[in-house]
């Protein structure tokens, strides 16, 4: 029985080619940006918990919401930042992102800046004091987000 040798060429290509697309896609995949947006998110989404864990108490601690207001308003100004060309999944990058952040960045941005605008404003209404303020200031945070999600992110099952 004869065996039959790969064409050397081949085998050269092969040997080459298959390295490559591995260190690419992990050479995306450790993308600084991407680490940076992650960390991000889950912060503004433990604030955002935090916030909406204190409405549900009797008395809810205002310095928490306060420190949490905070922290939403100084992370929504780095959104923007996070979603440099290469970070998205058209780079191989698994991600929840959806490439209209990329195909739209006008729009993206515009929705950015609303949510920058509306964590100001919690973050103003939580120093005011006023409950009823602080609340409907996190409901606009909320929708905020929820806005962006429904436009520039993957759904969730």
């Amino acid at each position: 029985m004869r065996f039959l040798k790969p064409a050397p060429k081949l085998a050269l290509i092969a040997a080459f080619l298959i390295p490559a697309t591995g260190m690419s896609a992990y050479a995306a995949a450790k993308h600084p940006a991407y680490k940076l947006r992650h960390d991000n998110f889950e912060l503004m989404g433990r604030a955002m918990k935090g916030t909406f864990d204190q409405f549900k108490r009797p008395a809810p601690n205002l310095a928490v919401i306060r420190a949490n207001a905070n922290v939403l308003a100084s992370a929504a100004t780095k959104v923007k930042g996070h979603f440099p060309p290469g970070t998205g999944p058209g780079a191989g990058i698994k991600t929840d992102a959806l490439p209209a952040i990329w195909q739209r960045p006008a729009e993206f941005n515009a929705a950015a800046d609303r949510l920058v605008n509306a964590t100001k404003g919690l973050q103003a209404a939580a120093a005011g004091g006023d409950m009823a303020a602080i609340q409907k200031a996190a409901g606009a945070v909320g929708a905020s987000c929820k806005s962006c999600h429904d436009s520039f992110r993957k759904g969730r099952s």
